[in-house]
């Protein structure tokens, strides 16, 4: 059969887009070698040193994706981050704190959930980062390390005063307290029991001190949408003001249990020159106290509790690691993300380098009989949180509140409604 032009020209076009087909089929089908090449930038504030292997390693595994890591100092890191992504020059992944969410959560790119879901992140980590690191079921950090506040005492001071333990609970810390503080004749403080209820002045914990009390006694901190702050709103029956007195009586000199005032040298001072039996802080002040005293006889029991509380409540601060929503390779940064967050010898890798307690649950299974990290990794199971907007602002609220106590400038009720009002602003954006 002779075919006409027309035919002829209309088979070849069918044969064309068959072959056409098929190479698209082809290409979108098969497997790339190298994988989708990526340049990434991490800023933060370890020294480079800290990172160096593990970047290594990653890029050996992933040979086409480059990580440059920027070391940023840490006391100005959140602006400088702040105002290089508002400027379109940040970097694909940067350090947060776990209290930063709230204000940072519209410049992060969360994780795909098929690349993390809220189901793993409560596989491999406490239900504390789950509080703080994801939002509408989402994952918008994970986490490096978990540190939590703990009772920093020493153990000669006890001894000598008769007391065979640390106190586990509340009512047992103050049965404790007349029997570690000395006062000189005139009734002035030669020795603290403890640094507690005094403001930042001069202890630098005061803030996570006084919310932890509020939220072991039961208080709501802020409503349920997150839009005001109510750890001071009567309608819960006042928990807030309760623990809020119950921490300023340790710094009023009418009180029984008075061994703290502002006046004080910083609680990590006294506590290093034997002018403090007991301090409340984190891991991270352990090398602090052993560089100021070497030789100091202390030790490091968990955070009391209420007596009859029915569960623990325990405070912790760690740092975490985003993925800027400007990053040009999200998917990259996040696996970058996940492969020093989730793998144990990371983990291991970092921790050794910088002394933090652990954050894969893993690993605090396996530092439960530690000497130096039982404490905080079995605190980290225990841990909670609140809504922080911006946990620099609210800290300087909250002991600006005890501080105006102290000073007679208002009473306790007065103070912590004010600070209420204040947080609430904050909260607002205002």
């Amino acid at each position: 059969m002779k075919l006409s032009p027309k035919q002829l020209l209309m088979i070849a076009g069918g044969v064309f887009i068959v072959l056409l087909v098929g190479v698209l089929i082809f290409l979108n089908i098969r497997p790339s070698p190298k994988g989708q090449s990526a340049t990434l930038t991490m800023w933060g504030t370890d020294g480079s040193m800290v990172w160096d292997s593990m970047i290594q390693a990653y890029q050996k595994l992933k040979p086409s994706v480059k990580v440059n890591y920027v070391t940023v100092g840490l006391e100005n890191y959140n602006s400088l981050v702040l105002e290089a992504l508002a400027a379109g020059q940040g970097p694909d992944v940067f350090y947060i704190s776990n209290r930063e969410l709230p204000k940072f959560w519209n410049i992060i790119s969360p994780a795909p959930s098929t690349q993390f879901s809220l189901v793993q992140l409560k596989q491999y980590f406490p239900d504390v980062v789950r509080q703080d690191f994801s939002l509408n079921d989402q994952v918008y950090a994970l986490p490096l390390y978990i540190d939590t506040l703990a009772l920093i005492y020493n153990r000669s001071l006890l001894n000598q005063a008769g007391v065979s333990l640390p106190p586990l609970t509340w009512n047992e810390f103050l049965t404790d307290v007349p029997k570690l503080r000395s006062l000189n004749p005139s009734g002035q403080i030669f020795r603290a029991a403890a640094a507690i209820g005094g403001s930042k002045n001069s202890i630098d914990t005061a803030s996570d001190i006084l919310s932890l009390l509020m939220m072991q006694n039961g208080t709501q901190m802020t409503s349920s949408d997150h839009s005001v702050a109510t750890f001071a709103s009567p309608s819960q029956g006042d928990p807030g003001g309760t623990a809020f007195n119950f921490y300023l009586q340790f710094a009023n000199a009418a009180s029984p249990y008075y061994t703290w005032n502002d006046d004080e040298p910083p609680a990590l001072d006294s506590f290093s020159g034997d002018k403090a039996v007991m301090i409340f802080n984190y891991h991270s002040a352990l090398a602090q106290i052993k560089n100021k005293s070497p030789f100091l006889n202390f030790d490091v029991a968990k955070m009391p509790q209420p007596a009859g509380a029915s569960y623990r409540i325990d405070y912790a601060r760690y740092t975490g690691l985003s993925v800027s929503r400007q990053s040009r390779a999200p998917s990259a940064a996040w696996d970058f993300v996940m492969y020093l967050t989730t793998n144990t010898d990371n983990a291991k890798t970092y921790l050794a380098s910088v002394n933090e307690p652990p954050a894969l649950l893993s690993m605090i299974q396996e530092e439960m009989n530690d000497p130096e990290y039982s404490v905080f990794a079995t605190q980290a199971l225990t841990a909670q949180s609140w809504y922080e907007y911006n946990p620099d602002k609210i800290s300087d609220v909250l002991s600006q509140a005890i501080l105006s106590v102290l000073t007679g400038e208002a009473s306790a009720a007065k103070a912590l409604s004010q600070a209420q009002d204040q947080v609430s602003q904050i909260m607002r954006g205002l």
